[in-house]
């Protein structure tokens, strides 16, 4: 791997690619052991989030590795080309594939989190209304979206030859960086309707989940205040909620710091490759953070994880509640 003039350590390609297989390779067999928790671990008290929890895991945990070790894609500051060094590059895998993968895998990692919230407030509040009829077309919408959000971006790649010279002209050093075997690959060039997509994609993502989150919330205190659920069974859906946006906004935010950083370097003028690396290495720890936060945060896994190491919490308890749905009784972890 060729080194940039002028540039630190930090911000080769051989620090990135050492860095993305260190995590990859340590993320693994954790990401593993939350996805058995999940599946062999929920006790029956959960099992109404057990699938979402798990729909939540796998993608997190697929974008996570595909970022880490299939694709590690080396981006170049300031442009919207990069050079992959991850596993699927030695295999021959197409760079437009590839590049597909990283941001369909991102799509369906925020579709998820839409559906987990959703499938709360369903359970919760709607499972007699409308909603039960609705939810189906709505889901399946925003998967399909987060499927093809992306192929317009694939479809509309340059002519890599030409597009190359366009980049080496303003960037020259980058040059030292493009082989035969592995050349940098151009995904956009002077075309606007990418960031256009990709704001409406984050728009919708935002305001979906704000929508379901604040109708969790009223919901919420309108049923205690009508006595439709006790305080009790309230405080242990809110405990359960809580325990949600902890484990969802942590590792947002592995996401969203770093990459505020990188807008406002860019916008500042300051963007180096280093600032560039730190980005997409904190971004391929999000599936980690959000698997360690899941074993931490919810009650059942922590407990199995104590107990693995002769260790026990015995904070946990149960009670049974009446739901208000149709179900005669559930019981409810407390957390």
């Amino acid at each position: 791997m060729a080194e940039l003039a002028g540039e630190s350590f930090f911000a080769s390609a051989q620090f990135f690619s050492l860095t993305l297989y260190t995590i990859g390779f340590f993320s693994f067999p954790i990401h593993l052991f939350g996805g058995f928790c999940i599946l062999f671990q929920t006790p029956e008290s959960m099992k109404s989030v057990k699938w979402s929890m798990f729909n939540l895991h796998f993608w997190s945990s697929c974008l996570d590795l595909t970022v880490s070790l299939l694709t590690q894609p080396y981006l170049l500051k300031s442009t919207w080309s990069g050079i992959p060094y991850g596993i699927l590059i030695k295999f021959g895998v197409p760079l437009s594939l590839q590049s597909y993968m990283v941001s369909t895998l991102f799509c369906l990692v925020a579709v998820s989190i839409i559906t987990i919230f959703e499938n709360r407030y369903f359970l919760i509040f709607a499972e007699h209304t409308w909603w039960r009829h609705a939810r189906y077309p709505f889901l399946a919408i925003n998967y399909i979206l987060g499927l093809l959000y992306y192929l317009p971006t694939v479809l509309s790649v340059p002519e890599q030859s030409s597009a190359r010279e366009i980049i080496f002209k303003e960037f020259p050093e980058f040059r030292a960086l493009d082989t035969p075997s592995n050349p940098v690959y151009v995904l956009v060039l002077n075309n606007p309707w990418v960031s256009v997509r990709q704001i409406a994609m984050e728009a919708t993502v935002v305001i979906e989940t704000l929508i379901i989150v604040l109708l969790l919330k009223m919901k919420m205190k309108n049923v205690v205040k009508e006595m439709k659920m006790s305080e009790s069974t309230a405080k242990l859906q809110k405990a359960f909620l809580k325990a949600l946006y902890i484990q969802v906004s942590l590792p947002l935010l592995v996401i969203l710091i770093p990459s505020a950083i990188s807008v406002f370097s860019g916008i500042l003028g300051i963007s180096t490759q280093s600032v560039n690396n730190l980005v997409y290495i904190t971004f391929s720890c999000h599936g980690l953070v959000s698997t360690i936060v899941m074993l931490t945060i919810q009650m059942p896994y922590r407990e199995f994880c104590m107990g693995m190491v002769g260790k026990s919490d015995k904070r946990q308890r149960k009670v049974t509640v009446s739901n208000i749905s149709a179900r005669s009784s559930t019981q409810v972890t407390t957390f």
